[in-house]
C-alpha cells in the first residue's frame, strides 16, 4: 500500500497540516509520496501553506503574498482550533526546509502544489521560478502540480520536471486540455469522478484521487484504475489500524 499512498499535507490527522513535523511523521510512518502546498511571500520566499491567509492555522488574518517572511515566521502556527496549545511552538515552514528533509529521504517523492492565489499576486514566472530555484537540488524527487493550467504550460516550456494538473472539473473540455498538455499526473477530487462504470480518460498520465481516509474506498479506487491515493491518515493506513473513516478532505 505504501507505494500508492500520498501523504496529503503531511499527517494532518495528528499534526498541523503542511508542518515540517507532520511531514517527518509521515516519512517515519513509511510514506513514499508526500504532497505540499506552496504560497509565495511578499519577499519571494516559498512557504508551505494551502490557504492564502494564515487565519485558519494561526488565528491571525495574515495574507501571505502581502507579508514578508520574517513577520510570518513570528506567528505561532499550531492550528489551535484543532490542536489547542499542543503545537504552538511550530511556525509556517519554508520550502527550503522541506527540501532539506527530502535530502534525508532520497527514496521519497514530493508533489509540490503551486497555489493560484500566489500566481495572481505575483505572476506565474516569479512564483514558479522561485519554487524551482529552491527545489533544484532535489528536483529528481519533485513533481510540480497545480489547478492553474497556464502555470503548468509555463513549467513545461521552461523546466524539465514532471507536472500534474489538478482537475477543476470533469468535462470534455478538461479531457481535451489534459490531452494537449500531456501531464505525467492527473489529480481529481474523488467527488468529481464519474460514477462507475464511467471510464477514466486514457493518456500518458497516472491518476491520483484525493482525499481518501478509508482503506476500503482506497482499494476500490485502485481496482478501478486509479494509480495513487491522497490521504490525511497516512500512518493509520500504512499500519492497517484504520479501515473506516466517514470524513473526507
Amino acid at each position: 500500500m505504501k507505494e500508492v499512498l500520498i501523504a496529503h499535507r503531511g499527517a494532518p490527522d495528528s499534526w498541523p497540516e503542511n508542518s515540517l513535523a507532520g511531514f517527518e511523521a509521515a516519512l517515519t510512518a513509511g510514506a513514499r509520496y508526500i504532497e505540499t502546498d506552496v504560497q509565495l511571500t511578499a519577499d519571494s520566499i516559498p512557504v508551505l501553506s494551502h490557504d492564502p491567509s494564515l487565519l485558519r492555522i494561526t488565528g491571525q488574518n495574515v495574507v501571505i503574498t502581502e507579508t514578508v517572511y520574517a513577520k510570518i515566521r513570528a506567528v505561532p502556527a499550531g492550528y489551535a482550533e484543532r490542536f489547542g496549545d499542543r503545537y504552538q511552538a511550530l511556525r509556517i515552514a519554508r520550502l527550503d526546509e522541506l527540501v532539506a528533509l527530502l535530502k534525508q529521504w532520497p527514496q521519497v517523492k514530493a508533489f509540490v502544489e503551486i497555489k493560484h492565489a500566489s500566481i495572481v499576486a505575483h505572476g506565474q514566472a516569479r512564483v514558479i521560478d522561485s519554487v524551482m530555484n529552491v527545489i533544484s537540488t532535489v528536483a529528481k524527487q519533485c513533481m510540480l502540480i497545480s489547478f492553474d493550467y497556464d502555470a503548468l504550460v509555463y513549467t513545461r516550456n521552461h523546466y524539465r520536471i514532471p507536472v500534474g494538473w489538478v482537475l477543476p472539473e470533469w468535462s470534455a473540455t478538461s479531457q481535451d486540455r489534459a490531452i494537449e498538455l500531456g501531464p505525467e499526473y492527473l489529480f481529481c477530487n474523488h467527488k468529481r469522478l464519474p460514477p462507475e462504470p464511467g471510464r477514466l480518460w486514457r493518456g500518458p498520465w497516472q491518476w491520483a484521487v484525493y482525499t481518501i481516509d478509508n482503506a476500503g474506498e482506497a482499494k476500490a479506487y485502485l481496482d478501478r484504475g486509479i494509480d495513487l491515493i491522497e490521504t490525511n491518515i497516512i500512518g493509520a493506513l500504512l499500519s492497517g489500524t484504520v479501515t473506516e473513516n466517514p470524513e473526507h478532505g
